[in-house]
């Protein structure tokens, strides 16, 4: 029977529903998501026409892949609802969870980028005379927050999108005993990215090399210590995101 348009997945073997959107849902975020990229590029084009310099092209190249791991999860989401229970492949969904959790660090990574404003680096010259080097400073903040939250708003949804994809395929528990690992090395993943600047890409055609160095990282206190953190922020940013999402109580219902 076919589902109704705009419902959502139920997990198999439970009562309750399986939060990965269908149809006219899922394109209104992924509309949403567009927009909210397109409002960060639009940003950076401000400051360009403040400055004449064109500084801040990493922001733009790390957001488009924090955008990578929701196209992934948006196909093992469609994969893990779109087909039979007897259809669904484990092996499948297995190798989707990898390839996401390759990439889901980019997402939570653009808060590293803040460490350009601190340093001021790439602040420029100021061609306005109304305008300082510490207002351009401010705007850089709030540029920043802006490819931060975006990035990281993209992550959540795509962290939702693969925990229901794993829910339907190994149950509710298997689900979330899958994405605490995961954020753990997302941690892991970050503080590489920042610090010995490898990427996803990385993992794939050195894995050797980058394997060595993560768990080299895990004999660094340091390190250990900024990999936690950052698990735990993306763990509470996380938590909350799915109660807000599910919203039991029902008041965000209209």
């Amino acid at each position: 029977m076919e589902r109704p348009r705009g419902q959502t997945a139920r997990a198999a073997g439970s009562g309750s529903m399986l939060e990965i959107p269908q149809n006219k849902r899922s394109t209104r975020i992924f509309l949403v998501i567009a927009l909210s990229m397109l409002s960060c590029l639009f940003l950076v084009l401000v400051r360009y026409g403040l400055t004449g310099r064109f500084s801040q092209g990493y922001l733009l190249w790390n957001l488009l892949l924090a955008a990578v791991p929701l196209v992934v999860a948006g196909y093992g989401a469609r994969f893990a609802s779109g087909t039979s229970r007897k259809q669904r492949s484990r092996a499948v969904g297995l190798a989707v969870f990898t390839v996401w959790l390759v990439f889901y660090p980019n997402a939570p990574y653009l808060f590293t980028d803040f460490i350009h404003v601190v340093r001021r680096s790439g602040l420029g010259a100021v061609a306005l005379p109304w305008l300082s080097q510490a207002d351009l400073q401010w705007y850089d903040i709030v540029m920043n927050a802006a490819f931060a939250f975006v990035g990281h708003y993209i992550g959540l949804v795509s962290m939702y999108l693969m925990h229901g994809t794993m829910k339907l395929l190994f149950g509710r528990v298997a689900g979330w005993a899958f994405l605490a690992p995961a954020i753990l090395l997302s941690g892991f993943g970050i503080h590489i990215g920042r610090f010995s600047r490898f990427d996803s890409w990385d993992l794939v055609l050195h894995p050797v090399e980058t394997l060595r160095v993560i768990a080299q990282s895990l004999t660094d206190p340091a390190a250990v210590l900024f990999s936690l953190a950052f698990a735990f922020f993306i763990a509470l940013t996380y938590i909350i995101f799915y109660i807000v999402k599910r919203d039991p109580l029902g008041y965000l219902d209209a």
